[in-house]
């Protein structure tokens, strides 16, 4: 039996973490694409649980949990990357040796995703790590649909002009 990831009336705290359970990896996958570091995103999905817990009695009735548990885990990275001590956390990170060539056109476009604005970024996350629709995207990103396709054109024109040629040969 699958428990709804739709609020009812009166949200019931013993089933939240049943509830969240399916939408979990789905957080790790955004955070981890926001902010390119496992530990933080870890740290990045714990403290959205406890957010989230703590906010349940604002999830309203009909709403799906996951977009709204999305969006709390999208804010908790943007709050992170505007933490004065993130660039300094990324600077003592090594560099990962690539040893092929599909390794090297993977770090490519890791780096690219890195130079992309947050915002940016999230979108294509949200589209194409998290494969979610349009529809599904807009309420995370809280926008209308059509809004979302023009946000995920725009990064993926913008990556593009990132990326360099050779990943195209």
């Amino acid at each position: 039996m699958t428990i709804p990831l739709v609020a009812t009336e009166s949200v019931d705290r013993p089933t939240f973490i049943d509830r969240l359970l399916p939408v979990l990896p789905a957080a790790q996958r955004l955070a981890f694409g926001m902010l390119q570091n496992g530990h933080e995103a870890e740290d990045a999905v714990q403290e959205s649980v406890l957010k989230a817990w703590r906010a349940i009695d604002r999830l309203r009735e009909g709403s799906e949990l996951r977009p709204w548990f999305l969006t709390i885990v999208a804010n908790e990275c943007r709050q992170r990357r505007r933490s004065r001590w993130w660039s300094v956390s990324k600077m003592s990170e090594l560099p990962v040796a690539v040893t092929s060539e599909a390794g090297e056109s993977a770090a490519d476009l890791r780096a690219a995703l890195r130079r992309l604005p947050a915002e940016m970024r999230m979108v294509l996350v949200l589209r194409y790590y998290l494969d979610m629709r349009f529809q599904e995207m807009a309420d995370v990103l809280h926008c209308s649909a059509q809004a979302a396709k023009s946000r995920t054109f725009r990064a993926l024109q913008r990556l593009r002009v990132e990326t360099p040629e050779e990943l195209g040969e």
